[in-house]
């Protein structure tokens, strides 16, 4: 890389931003042999170099202390086993903690600005970070997996891990998932996640967005990261949005039908403009087809809608799709409320503000399931419910220091930003060295 910011010492700047030592201890002490924050050092390191397992992870710890001796506290290989008997155990507001450190250093060394968009814009998503198979669950609270029952289950499973929704279905055993919502910085280069909250089993993702909007104003408030939040349908509530407005931000929502008034109001008001112009309108290549977006807006400044007293315009994006080989066409719609201005939030502006919603999935979601292999059910780090939790939050603070890496490097002649994966094999090759006894191989 022409220039790389994938280093041994921007990786350990970053550690330090994140203050594992305030993360509270959960083993005695007189059992404690390698200290809690180089444990979780070790961990971080791992999922920024890729690894797939907690087995791969203790691979890591070698390598990085045979390369760097002690790094970070990490000063010979950590066994798998003691990952994986320390996660279940912490806790998951402690740790989201130290993530908000790490945004907030970034946020002062000015690598978050918001060079996408005008104003800072975080995104809204809900995500389904694990399954808990019925033998995992029978395991954790000592039942037989042929005699226990759902019911049995799901009173244990409220008393003791309320974040976990059991789902029971026609055929098969029951489960249990874990569900968290993300919050995703979409305004800037690097895109990282903010923050990350259960959603309680009792409840969907629009019942937790109250609570989840109260620790955003708690934790972000003062900073100044953000003016704005956008969220898809699922996450779309006037109650919601009038809890943004209460903390001073603006809102860009989709809307659904599941809305009601609003929808229908939208509907109607600009359904049937296909035959005047658009007044913002982009194309793009995406996967070998032509993509074309257009925008329409209503102007509600004046009266709102209803009890949307703060809503101040309707839009419509319409999505074009064309295969110039076989000239097939896809066409689809999506509405928005907005609490911003026309004036402030110009047609091409919102148009611009409504694709970057979408970079939640791209850069923080998929990065996730695809590069780290969140899905890969078969090497996951943990089988517990809390500990499914807290290897997301670790897995999302690698992924903002892959984040903040590669928006601080580029490629060759090119200049280009470097992929995930590069910058990925970047830091493995900084930071761990090779294990293996290569003597012989040389000799021969």
């Amino acid at each position: 890389m022409e220039r790389q910011a994938a280093t041994p010492k921007g990786f350990e700047r970053r550690v330090e931003d994140l203050e594992f030592g305030r993360v509270p201890e959960p083993r005695q002490a007189t059992k404690v042999k390698i200290p809690l924050a180089t444990l979780l050092a070790a961990l971080v390191a791992s999922m920024v170099t890729r690894a797939r397992s907690l087995r791969a992870a203790e691979q890591r710890s070698a390598g990085i202390s045979h390369k760097h001796g002690c790094f970070m506290g990490i000063k010979g290989r950590i066994a798998d086993n003691s990952f994986g008997k320390v996660l279940p155990r912490l806790g998951v507001g402690p740790l989201c903690g130290c993530l908000h450190r790490l945004v907030k250093a970034e946020h002062r060394r000015g690598n978050l600005k918001p060079t996408r968009l005008a104003v800072g814009t975080v995104a809204i998503d809900g995500k389904n970070v694990g399954t808990v198979h019925w033998h995992d669950l029978c395991r954790i609270f000592d039942l037989d997996p042929q005699e226990a029952s759902a019911v049995q289950v799901k009173e244990r499973l409220a008393e003791q891990y309320p974040e976990a929704q059991l789902c029971v279905p026609e055929q098969g055993k029951p489960y249990a998932l874990m569900r968290m919502h993300t919050v995703t910085l979409v305004s800037s280069d690097a895109a990282p996640c903010l923050h990350l909250r259960p959603i309680a089993g009792c409840t969907n993702e629009i019942g937790s967005m109250g609570e989840l909007l109260d620790e955003l104003k708690a934790v972000y408030g003062r900073s100044r990261l953000f003016g704005r939040i956008t969220t898809d349908a699922g996450n779309t509530s006037l109650a919601a949005m009038s809890r943004a407005i209460s903390h001073g931000w603006h809102y860009f929502a989709q809307i659904k039908s599941d809305l009601g008034d609003i929808y229908a109001e939208a509907e109607r008001l600009l359904g049937e403009r296909r035959r005047q112009p658009a007044h913002a309108t982009y194309s793009d290549a995406q996967n070998g087809k032509t993509v074309t977006y257009s925008l329409w807006r209503y102007d509600l400044t004046e009266q709102g809608w209803l009890k949307w007293t703060h809503a101040r315009q309707l839009i419509r994006v319409q999505r074009v799709t064309e295969d110039p080989a076989t000239g097939k066409k896809t066409v689809g719609n999506r509405y928005y409320v907005s609490s911003e201005a026309p004036a402030a939030l110009a047609p091409s502006a919102a148009l611009r503000v409504s694709r970057a919603h979408w970079r939640c999935e791209d850069e923080t979601h998929w990065t996730a399931d695809a590069e780290m292999q969140e899905d890969r059910r078969r090497l996951a780090w943990s089988r517990h419910p809390n500990g499914l939790l807290v290897v997301c939050v670790l897995r999302m603070i690698a992924i903002a220091i892959l984040a903040v890496a590669r928006r601080l490097s580029k490629m060759g002649y090119s200049l280009e930003t470097p992929s995930w994966a590069q910058v990925a094999e970047h830091f493995l090759l900084e930071l761990c060295g090779s294990i293996l006894d290569t003597e012989a191989f040389d000799a021969v």
